[in-house]
């Protein structure tokens, strides 16, 4: 190995005219080689060499690859050079050297192109290709984000400091920075994207990490709004307010299927028997606007457990149906659209059933709350009970039709509000009843999986219902849910004494 300070350059013509340049050590190595080219100019009436000191200096490191030949490449400083020979010389002597110049004439879009197909026909891991929605978003991030900024870029430009610079300014759709969010999942991919070029040894490192293998440029990221867990009672209020798809709602609160999943289940799918249970093999993805049946996330099928009192639901709604029939479908028979049913069906229910008891409270010209949140407490069942004697309603102290209907009556109300409390005639609100932030159609699975651990601490248990992976993701994603057994397991020690 050798590192040389070069001092002077002679600029010279080729054949073609094209000007040249070699770089010296010494001024009498470089005037030689210009004496040799002003022979040769002259004869073939070429452009003279001209002799220069190089301003800045400029340092070559010179080493040997496996084959025995002679690589070098050029630095400002003499440490660049120094530590790029120290480096290419251990990597010869490991058996891990790759040639710096193999990326060379390869693109951040040649590199693409190989690993999306490495994606879509084996998947990340080599086990499995991804489901057509993963690759959908690997190819959002790559053309919105990627693409325009590395897409011609030579895999051998690519710095730490210049994926660093370009994480940090990511610009959106929009043209105003990125979210944190989005910025961090297109760093992470073309980091991705790099380690898949290392493993095909066209480069020897990852050049978006740190010696560490970190990344520190990387955004925090907003870890999303907080999960909602109702309660049964609480699930039961959503699914009365969810007209037609009530037992949509009732079944997904209580067996913790994803979206996916439930639209894609039929009737075939039950066993009604002495063990009622739902079998689970299958899964809707929407990918470019179409739905595509594929396998469920955890690309493993399941049997999931039904309480009695919803077997008897599904019992009177698959009687006399085709096996592949459709358990869940849409209003003309074919597969629903998240979008589409939030908006029509799920929204609207969601919104009156978290409010039930703040609207019952304003019709009382009362306000109790807990947490931020209405709560039928003292205050208000005393109101409405006095309410109730007053009117000559029936069961005092529980809401049901007709107060919400003696309430729709009251004078000040607005006609929103009245339209409201005639809707609710559904809802029966008891004392200890309490609103709750609205949850999207996903909380019901957080639901499901909430309400099992209520009844069950086996971990394994929840983790074989909810299709996870192992236990240690259901803990992981649910560990919140263990706080009261925190504080039980130091108050049972007292227990050991």
């Amino acid at each position: 190995m050798s590192v040389r300070k070069l001092d002077w350059a002679v600029t010279y013509s080729a054949v073609s005219g094209k000007r040249l340049r070699n770089e010296y050590d010494t001024e009498a190595r470089a005037r030689d080689f210009a004496g040799r080219q002003a022979k040769r100019a002259h004869d073939l009436h070429l452009e003279a060499p001209v002799v220069s000191r190089l301003k800045p200096r400029r340092w070559e490191a010179g080493y040997q690859d496996p084959q025995g030949k002679w690589k070098t490449r050029r630095f400002a400083t003499k440490e660049e050079a120094t530590e790029f020979v120290r480096e290419q010389c251990k990597s010869v002597r490991s058996g891990t050297y790759i040639d710096p110049k193999s990326a060379a004439g390869m693109t951040v879009a040649d590199l693409y192109g190989l690993w999306i197909d490495r994606i879509t026909t084996m998947g990340a891991s080599g086990r499995r290709p991804a489901t057509p929605k993963t690759v959908q978003g690997y190819e959002w991030l790559y053309s919105r984000m990627i693409e325009p900024r590395w897409g011609r870029y030579p895999l051998s430009s690519v710095t730490y400091a210049g994926v660093g610079r370009w994480t940090q300014t990511m610009k959106g759709v929009d043209g105003t920075i990125a979210s944190p969010d989005t910025r961090a999942r297109a760093s992470k991919q073309f980091s991705r994207m790099l380690d898949y070029a290392v493993g095909l040894r066209i480069l020897a490192l990852n050049p978006a990490q740190d010696s560490a293998g970190g990344r520190d440029y990387v955004p925090q990221t907003n870890t999303g709004r907080e999960s909602v867990y109702l309660t049964r009672p609480q699930l039961e209020r959503l699914a009365t307010c969810s007209g037609q798809y009530e037992l949509l709602v009732r079944f997904t609160g209580l067996t913790g299927l994803r979206w996916g999943e439930v639209t894609a289940l039929t009737v075939g799918d039950l066993d009604l028997g002495p063990r009622p249970c739902v079998s689970v093999s299958k899964a809707f993805s929407e990918v470019n606007g179409r739905l595509v049946l594929g396998d469920t996330k955890g690309h493993a099928a399941r049997e999931v457990p039904l309480p009695a009192s919803l077997a008897g639901d599904l019992l009177a709604l698959a009687e006399g149906k085709p096996a592949q029939t459709l358990l869940f479908p849409s209003s003309q028979g074919l597969p629903m659209r998240n979008s589409n049913f939030t908006r029509r069906y799920y929204e609207p229910a969601r919104r009156l059933a978290s409010t039930s008891v703040s609207r019952m409270q304003t019709a009382l010209g009362i306000t109790e709350t807990r947490r931020g949140l209405a709560v039928f407490g003292d205050l208000t069942l005393a109101e409405l009970v006095s309410y109730q004697y007053h009117h000559g309603l029936p069961a005092p102290g529980v809401v049901g039709p007709e107060t919400w209907g003696a309430l729709a009556t009251e004078a000040g109300i607005s006609d929103e509000q009245r339209d409201l409390l005639h809707r609710s005639a559904g809802i029966r609100l008891a004392y200890g009843d309490m609103d709750f932030r609205p949850p999207v159609f996903h909380d019901l699975r957080h639901t499901a999986v909430s309400l099992y651990l209520s009844v069950t601490k086996n971990v394994k248990h929840v983790q074989r219902i909810a299709g996870h992976k192992d236990g240690t993701t259901t803990i992981n994603t649910y560990g919140e849910l263990f706080d009261d057994d925190f504080f039980k397991a130091a108050a049972g020690l007292d227990s050991l004494i």
